[in-house]
């Protein structure tokens, strides 16, 4: 493993999430948002930490989504049990998930050479995806008024909306992606 600031970063999510699990499962309402949080903060800052410091690295690049994906899955999961999200949008966020850890799998298995960063909508879908994800454990915890989780309900809704269409346009831009690594690997080895 390598210890740079910003794999730290990375691997702190992956111990931060059974916490959050434990947390949610025994209904300590605040424990659980705040670990969330710390968690979902360290996701929109490793990337950054790892470019201003130099240490973008290949098992930073790998480690990075798949701890993504446990926070954010396990956090859907729990609040799809509670009722607070939909389980069309947690089917449609667990298969792009799947299928981009599929696709790199596959792509790896294949010697492909990939460019492991996140495309832009990709990004923007992850950060809509914990917007989605903070504001159901908000409703969860319901700390406010009724007339204020009113309000968090409806920004909830506003956020998985956007996460939808985000996920979609991503998970497309991955599809076409993998498709051209493919096609450029093939043309390679036609070639030599």
């Amino acid at each position: 493993m390598s210890f740079n600031p910003a794999n730290i970063l990375t691997y702190s999510r992956l111990v931060l999430a059974p916490f959050f699990i434990w947390f949610f499962i025994a209904e300590y309402h605040s424990w659980a948002f705040f670990t969330f949080g710390v968690a979902a903060f360290t996701d929109l800052i490793d990337g950054t930490v790892a470019r201003l410091s130099g240490t973008l690295s290949k098992r930073g690049a790998m480690f990075d989504p798949l701890a993504d994906k446990i926070l954010v899955q396990s956090c859907f999961v729990l609040l799809l049990i509670n009722g607070l999200i939909p389980w069309w949008f947690f089917a449609l966020a667990f298969a792009r998930d799947l299928m981009i850890v599929s696709g790199i799998i596959y792509l790896e298995v294949k010697k492909a050479k990939l460019p492991y960063r996140a495309i832009w909508f990709s990004k923007f879908a992850t950060i809509f995806q914990l917007s989605v994800a903070i504001l159901g454990l908000l409703i969860w915890w319901s700390p406010w008024s009724s007339q204020a989780m009113l309000k968090v309900v409806q920004w909830q809704w506003i956020s998985l909306v956007v996460a939808v269409v985000l996920i979609a346009v991503s998970g497309f831009q991955y599809v076409l992606m993998g498709l051209h690594i493919l096609s450029e690997r093939r043309a390679a080895s036609n070639a030599s």
